[in-house]
This record gives C-alpha cells, sequence and structure tokens, in this order.
C-alpha cells in the first residue's frame, strides 16, 4: 500500500512536472507570439507613417516640377517686366497650368508682396490697383525669395544672378498648407527666372509663382496611387481623438489644418491567428510546437527584413528607372573620394537633349518611357565599371572608377552619344530621337570633395550645351581653371529644353 502511494506520489509529480513543462512552453509561446503581434503592428504602422510622409513630398515635388517647367522661362520672365503682358499670362502661363498639370488655382506675386494676377481654373483677374495678397501667401512668397537670395549668395557659378538648375530651384521652392477658397489646400511656390538668361535684370526680381492644390478626393487619389492604403480620408480640423495613423497638417500659423487618415496593416493580428493552432498543439507535443514556433518567427523575421529591405532600396532607388539616385550617389562619391589621390575617377554629368518637346508633344506617359530607355541604355554601355544615377528630370550621372586615360573618357562618352542617339520607340507607331551633352570631371585634377568635382562636371556639360548640344566637354583641371581667362569661364548654360 504504502509503495503503491509512493508510486502514485512520483507520478503526480511526473505528471506536475510535465504539466508546469507544457504550461511553462505554451505561456512562453504566447508571450512571445504577443510581442511579435505587437512589434509587427509597429513596424507596419511606422512604415506607413513613413511612406505617407514620404508621399507628400514627392507630391509637392511633382508640383513644383510641373512649376518650373513654365515659370524657369524667359517669356514668364520678361512677361511680368512692366508693363505687365496681361495677355501671356492669361492666354499662355496660367492656361498652361491649367490644361497641362490641372493647377486650377493659380496666384502671381509681384516683389513688392502685392498680388500681379490669380486665377481659378483658366478665369484670371488682375487688379486694377495694388492689392495685398492673403498673408499666407505673401509670406511663402517671400520665403521663396529668400531662399533664392540665399542659394545666389552661396553658389559660385557666373550665372548664380539669373539661374539656377532644375534641381536646384526644386530646393528653393517653398510649400505650405492653408485655408484657400474656404478648402483646405497645399500651397507650393516656386521663384520666376530666366532660363537661357535673354532678357533685362533691371528693377527687383524675382516674383514668385503660387499654386494651391485642393486636398480633396482627386489629390487624395493621386497620393493613394503608389500608397495603396485601406480607407485613407482627410479630415478638417484638430482629430477628436488619438489614432495610429493620425497624420497631422499643420497650417503657417501653427494651427492644426486637418489630418489625414487610414486603415493600416495590422501583420501582428495575422501572426496572432496563425500561432493561436500552435500553441494548442505544444500542450500535447512540445518540441512540435516549438519547431513551429520557430518557423513561423522566422517567416516573420524575414517578412520584416524584407521589407526593410524593399524600403531602403526605395530609398535609394529612382522609382521610374531603377537606377539609383541622388542620396546613393553621395554615398558612392565620398566612398571614391576617400581613395584619393592613389585612386582617381571620373565624373559624368549628362544631361537629355530635346527632352521636353517629347512630353509635350506626346505626354508624360511617353516621355517616362524614354527615361526608362535611356537608363537602360545607360546600364547597357557602362554594365558594372560604372554608377549610373539619375538625379532629375532628364539629368543623369556616373561615376566611374575604371579607366586609363582621357581618350578612353572622351571615347566611352562618344560611344554613350551614339547609343542614346538611336531612335526610340514610345507605341503608337511613333519613335523620337534626343541627344545628350556630357560634361566630364576627374579627380583628383579637378578637385578632393563632392562639391568642387560637382560643380567643375557641371560647368563642362554647360559648356557642352552651349557648344551646340549633343557635345562632350571635358572640365579643366583646378590648377588651370584657377588663372584661366575670366571669359572663358563666362558660360551661359541652356535650358532644360
Amino acid at each position: 500500500m504504502n509503495r503503491s502511494a509512493a508510486g502514485q506520489r512520483i507520478r503526480v509529480w511526473i505528471f506536475g512536472l510535465a504539466a508546469l513543462l507544457i504550461v511553462l512552453s505554451a505561456s512562453s509561446l504566447t508571450f512571445i507570439a504577443f510581442l511579435a503581434w505587437a512589434e509587427g503592428d509597429r513596424q507596419a504602422l511606422e512604415g506607413d507613417k513613413s511612406r505617407f510622409t514620404g508621399a507628400l513630398q514627392s507630391y509637392q515635388k511633382l508640383i513644383a516640377v510641373d512649376q518650373t517647367g513654365l515659370a524657369q522661362w524667359d517669356t514668364t520672365f520678361s512677361a511680368l517686366q512692366r508693363p505687365v503682358d496681361r495677355d501671356f499670362l492669361e492666354n499662355e502661363l496660367i492656361a498652361d497650368l491649367w490644361d497641362q498639370f490641372n493647377l486650377e488655382r493659380t496666384f502671381i506675386v509681384g516683389t513688392d508682396g502685392n498680388l500681379i494676377a490669380q486665377a481659378l481654373q483658366d478665369n484670371t483677374r488682375f487688379p486694377k490697383e495694388a492689392t495685398a495678397t492673403d498673408p499666407v501667401i505673401r509670406q511663402l512668397a517671400e520665403q521663396t525669395r529668400e531662399r533664392f537670395e540665399a542659394r545666389k549668395r552661396q553658389s559660385n557659378s557666373a550665372f548664380a544672378e539669373w539661374y539656377l538648375p532644375q534641381s536646384v530651384l526644386l530646393e528653393v521652392s517653398s510649400s505650405a498648407y492653408a485655408t484657400i477658397d474656404g478648402q483646405p489646400a497645399l500651397l507650393v511656390a516656386v521663384p520666376i527666372l530666366p532660363d537661357y538668361g535673354r532678357v533685362r535684370l533691371t528693377g527687383d526680381y524675382p516674383a514668385v509663382l503660387v499654386n494651391a492644390v485642393h486636398i480633396d478626393d482627386v489629390m487624395i487619389a493621386d497620393l493613394n496611387d503608389t500608397l495603396n492604403y485601406r480607407d485613407l480620408r482627410f479630415h478638417s480640423g484638430a482629430p477628436e481623438r488619438m489614432h495610429p495613423t493620425n497624420h497631422l497638417i499643420w497650417a503657417a500659423d501653427g494651427s492644426i489644418l486637418g489630418y489625414f487618415r487610414w486603415d493600416h496593416a495590422k501583420i501582428g493580428h495575422q501572426i496572432w491567428l496563425m500561432a493561436l493552432p500552435l500553441i494548442a498543439l505544444i500542450t500535447i507535443v512540445i518540441s512540435l510546437v516549438a519547431f513551429a514556433a520557430a518557423a513561423k518567427i522566422s517567416r516573420t523575421s524575414t517578412k520584416l527584413e524584407e521589407s526593410e529591405r524593399k524600403n531602403h532600396y526605395y530609398a535609394h532607388h529612382d522609382a521610374l528607372t531603377g537606377l539609383p539616385n541622388r542620396h546613393h550617389f553621395a554615398d558612392r562619391l565620398a566612398y571614391s573620394i576617400d581613395g584619393l589621390p592613389d585612386q582617381g575617377f571620373a565624373i559624368f554629368a549628362c544631361d537629355l537633349d530635346r527632352f521636353k518637346p517629347v512630353n509635350d508633344t506626346f505626354g508624360h506617359e511617353a516621355g517616362d518611357k524614354v527615361l526608362r530607355c535611356v537608363a537602360d541604355r545607360f546600364e547597357r554601355q557602362f554594365g558594372k565599371d560604372a554608377v549610373v544615377c539619375r538625379i532629375g528630370g532628364d539629368e543623369f550621372i556616373v561615376l566611374l572608377t575604371e579607366y586609363q586615360s582621357l581618350d578612353e573618357l572622351g571615347h566611352l562618352a562618344e560611344k554613350l552619344k551614339s547609343a542614346i542617339a538611336d531612335p526610340i520607340d514610345i507605341g503608337g507607331g511613333e519613335s523620337v530621337k534626343i541627344g545628350l551633352s556630357v560634361g566630364i570631371a576627374t579627380a583628383p585634377e579637378c578637385g578632393l570633395d563632392d562639391k568642387e568635382l560637382i560643380r567643375m562636371a557641371d560647368m563642362a556639360l554647360y559648356r557642352a550645351k552651349e557648344s551646340g548640344r549633343n557635345a562632350v566637354e571635358f572640365a579643366a583641371p583646378i590648377y588651370l581653371s584657377a588663372h584661366s581667362d575670366e571669359k572663358q569661364l563666362d558660360l551661359k548654360p541652356q535650358s532644360n529644353l
């Protein structure tokens, strides 16, 4: 009897320990599943917020790109000189902003802060006397002019008084949120400047072009084309309650204009639903549950790593062409500069010739096809021997670390020109031909830092475009450039047309 009782007690201890191990294992996996749920939701939410912020910035830049196509133009600049050419402003500038880019609300602000013209779609009004603009629009115009003046003071270019490359002009542009015509709107302002410089620079300049894009269903749909968020909406005013996806929009006066909200992805909930059956199984077979949990965690980790890899990729690559972007180029250039002066390299600053007429004649979809084809030809031309990047609308830059001589660089540039010059099929039985202007700077001969090297390559590019475009020019070494005749460096850059 005593032995039976002792054996019973042992069996109770064994089953008790087994039950305790099962409970501890199940509890541990339950806790891990809960953490994975929370972490998955947190990272998914952070990724959604980061992508949304990037989408808003990209949307603002796209508006600025559309504006600069008309604002950086000798004709527009001249039309705003006294007396103002109202016919051009109404029938060309404002009409094109509406017809080509659907920018329906337009303001043109003079250097004195007063309104020169305003338009709703293509209905233009000119004030009969000096009219003060809305304070927000006036402040945005002043900020844009201040940015232009600051950039002009920082530039070493002989053309800084009136010309900025499009990439720099986009940095000078300003944006703000405000209520326009009773609706929340995104305001984007760019300075109105010459492109060829065939104008008289008299009086104060620049005037500022401001466009307002209402935050409505059309804008939200445009934003969501790339985001594909569920139930993305905009609500006016401050939110009544906190929500994980509330993206506040602040007006220029510091008040909350409104907020975006969407139903964010909750991958953690999926993790939890999939883990529950495994936790139930562990009460029966601990080893099977442990293996299933490990596989689940591995899959979750793989998803998170893949998401991070994609985010990193899109942060360093151009979405249209797949080429590395400006950030990637800056990293590779810094790495190459670290190897100077022992390991030299070359920079090709490239600009497409006759590209803008493709967009104007056949539309932006055709322009995108051309850019993708050009990117492919760049990559096929250089292969793995160089880093080819797209840094702007029709601007490309190449970092070449493997070459033997300047003759070889010139030969490579000529081959690249020939490749780009081949006709490009844009569909519908249509094809276009474009050209390429190339400016080449070598390191360490043309400089030892990134700004100097890029500046030298840009100056060579300007000379190539000045010489008739579709040309190749080498930058002079800095020890020659410093003693060159001033007239030789007084180059007038060409438009990106």
